[in-house]
């Protein structure tokens, strides 16, 4: 099996000399079993820079092993687009590769396919539903627990995340998985950056590439600036909110009036402070938080 030397992606020194990965054709397709070990089953999920495939690892089945499903992402024709695209899942595992958290999905290696020269990511196959459908179902409703122990758990993810110097940059409800166990899963670090700015040689230019989500993103990320921390407080402050109210905030008339329960209006008064719209204003205070969704854990 071919396999990308993860080496020739990190230097110690300031100059840094992108490798060659050859930018595939449209035509080019992925073939049913990759590198001769994982075979494609079905597509699980197409956005915006990429998609993902269940697959079966065939030296796994061959051993016996039952749990032999992974999953597979490659870049899609959207992203191909753009200049330098092939380093996108570059800058997706180097910075995925410094988180370690339950509630993060793992990346288990980088590699590139025999056939296509394309590189993809193999990761643990988690079978469950977006966020994003289940905060929009109209069959399917979040009980008040569920709503409370997601807003803790992703507070929790992100704070690692900042803790280990890496800014999600696109926190929203789609790239979050819930699984059939009711486990939560942050995923899709490809638009990610490092607080140390010779870590972000493979980054995105967001002056060039929209990738983000609108109605989650911060304004100064609309405009084109990197996402920043506080960037990361904006979308986590609007996707919480939304999971505690059942609305965006900014998709209403006027905002929710503050409310009776004195650990919920306290929540609504953090979570604004994380959404204002001037970066400069703009503070969450995580330990404050947390010990406010403590209270309502234990008033429910």
């Amino acid at each position: 099996m071919s396999s990308l030397n993860i080496n020739d992606f990190l230097t110690d020194t300031d100059e840094v000399e992108k490798p060659i990965i050859e930018t595939p054709q449209p035509s080019q397709s992925l073939p049913n079993i990759i590198n001769g070990r994982y075979k494609i089953k079905r597509v699980v999920g197409v956005g915006g820079m990429g998609v993902v495939y269940e697959v079966s690892d065939l030296l796994l089945s061959s051993l016996q092993i039952s749990n032999n499903t992974l999953a597979i992402k490659i870049l899609n024709g959207e992203a191909n687009q753009y200049n330098d695209a092939q380093y996108i899942l570059v800058n997706e595992y180097l910075q995925a590769k410094k988180l370690h958290h339950p509630n993060i999905v793992p990346i288990l290696q980088m590699d590139l396919c025999n056939k296509t020269n394309k590189a993809f990511l193999l990761m643990p196959m988690i079978h469950g539903e977006l966020l994003s459908i289940l905060l929009d179902s109209p069959v399917t409703d979040l009980s008040k627990l569920e709503r409370i122990t997601y807003a803790t758990q992703l507070v929790n993810t992100i704070s690692h995340c900042h803790d280990r110097s890496v800014i999600h940059g696109d926190i929203k409800p789609g790239n979050v998985l819930i699984s059939k166990s009711g486990e939560f899963f942050l995923f899709d670090f490809s638009i990610s950056r490092s607080l140390d700015d010779k870590d972000n040689q493979y980054a995105i230019d967001y002056n060039k590439v929209h990738a983000w989500s609108g109605h989650y993103v911060a304004p100064e990320v609309l405009h084109g600036q990197a996402p920043t921390i506080k960037s990361d407080l904006f979308s986590l402050s609007v996707l919480i909110y939304k999971l505690l109210f059942n609305v965006h905030p900014y998709q209403q008339e006027e905002l929710v009036q503050k409310h009776s329960k004195k650990s919920l209006a306290n929540i609504q008064s953090l979570l604004l402070q994380g959404m204002t719209p001037l970066e400069k204003h703009r503070k969450l205070n995580f330990h404050q938080l947390n010990a406010e969704l403590n209270k309502l854990v234990n008033s429910t």
